[in-house]
C-alpha cells in the first residue's frame, strides 16, 4: 500500500512532491487531468491504463486521450476550461 513518500507512486510524486516523473510534459498532463476528475477516478484510470509499468510515451499518449475526454465532458457539463 502506498505511503505517500517520494518514489512510492508516480501520481504521488507528480501531484504531491511536484516531481516530473515522466518529464515536464507528462507531469503537466497528469496535473491537468487531476484538475478535471476526482482522485478516485484518476487512480482508477491510472490502474486501468498506465499501471506501474507505464513509460513516458504511454503516459503521454493515453494521457492526451483521457484529457481530451475529460475536457469534452467538462464542456458538456457547462464548465469553463482553459483548453
Amino acid at each position: 500500500m502506498p505511503n505517500g513518500k517520494r518514489g512510492d507512486h508516480p501520481l504521488t510524486d507528480i501531484l504531491i512532491h511536484d516531481l516530473n516523473v515522466y518529464g515536464e510534459e507528462g507531469a503537466d498532463l497528469i496535473r491537468k487531468i487531476a484538475k478535471l476528475c476526482s482522485r478516485r477516478e484518476l487512480h482508477e484510470w491510472w490502474q486501468r491504463e498506465i499501471g506501474f509499468s507505464g513509460d513516458g510515451e504511454t503516459v503521454l499518449r493515453k494521457g492526451r486521450k483521457y484529457l481530451d475526454e475529460l475536457v469534452e465532458r467538462a464542456k458538456q457539463a457547462g464548465w469553463e476550461t482553459d483548453r
